[in-house]
């Protein structure tokens, strides 16, 4: 038993996107038109393969009644379905893709946890599986767990060596443990790899970015504009612990400086700290009465929950 390898991204794209089909339970015959109509209206294509497998679509109607969940956002859900089907089938190829599309679906619900077990079960079945293994990388990133992403990653690159996207992705993870000189030459052969590749480009500037404040703050350790600056260029690029460090310690070295408290904020905000949030973006606004920071932080502030 094997299907199709259908991206999530792909599949949520084009929703909305595709004339709707005039497909029912009694017209579906096939996979491929199942997921057509799951594609094109996913409430249809829920209704569709129920139909298609109460008349004897078997696996193959199930695969797509999942697919349809994805469409709807039902990723944990639509998940379990396609982990189930992996459980039934003896053909090691397939179930290691279905493990691994079941992986991708629980990343796309955040849970990295259960993502991570399932393509462990899809390595295990086919170690050079490049779904699986770039699943990987991104659920131990998603768990902080860097080292881990970069021994996936560095597997990637061995199969496929050239990968601007991968290379960026460990850059990512290197920066993270604090390797800046492998996750700039990761960034700049990300480049060279591929020249229109914006992820590329972010990641070389983040890495660029940082190493320069980071000297421009050996000059100048206690400056809260350029602490602010870091926080904010180590918030972008997703470490939000050296980030809300570096925010708390521009509100230590100047606490007049509604930049700091700016920063600090944002990193607040995306961490789920809402109060803390809202009372930093206020001190901001009574700093910078009428000025650009004062009213980007009464705008944020206005837009919390």
């Amino acid at each position: 038993m094997t299907f199709p390898r259908l991206s999530i991204l792909g599949l949520i794209a084009a929703i909305g996107g595709l004339p709707a089909l005039q497909a029912t339970a009694q017209t579906v015959t096939s996979y491929d038109d199942c997921i057509a109509t799951a594609q094109s209206a996913p409430g249809s294509g829920l209704s569709v393969a129920d139909a298609w497998y109460a008349n004897g679509g078997g696996d193959a109607a199930r695969h797509c009644r999942a697919m349809a969940l994805a469409a709807l956002g039902s990723f944990a859900e639509a998940a379990r379905g396609v982990e189930e089907l992996a459980r039934m089938t003896n053909d090691i190829a397939g179930q290691a893709d279905l493990y691994a599309q079941a992986g991708d679906l629980q990343m796309a619900a955040s849970n990295p946890v259960d993502a991570r077990r399932l393509f462990d079960q899809a390595l295990a079945l086919e170690p050079e599986n490049f779904e699986a293994l770039d699943g990987r990388s991104r659920a131990a990133a998603a768990q902080r767990d860097f080292a881990g992403a970069i021994t996936d990653l560095n597997r990637l690159l061995w199969l496929v060596p050239d990968d601007a996207e991968v290379l960026s992705l460990r850059a990512a993870a290197r920066r993270q443990t604090g390797d800046r000189a492998g996750a700039l030459a990761d960034a700049e052969a990300a480049v060279a790899a591929d020249p229109s590749s914006a992820v590329a480009y972010f990641e070389r500037g983040a890495i660029r970015a940082i190493t320069d404040l980071n000297r421009l703050l050996w000059l100048v350790p206690d400056d809260a504009e350029v602490l602010s600056l870091r926080a904010a260029a180590r918030r972008q690029t997703g470490d939000r612990a050296g980030a809300l460090a570096d925010a708390e310690a521009a509100v230590a070295a100047d606490p007049s400086s509604a930049v700091a408290y700016f920063e600090r904020g944002a990193i607040r905000a995306i961490t789920g700290d809402r109060e803390g949030a809202r009372r930093d973006w206020t001190q901001a606004e009574q700093l910078d009465p009428g000025g650009e920071t004062g009213r980007l932080a009464m705008t944020n502030r206005q837009r919390l929950p």
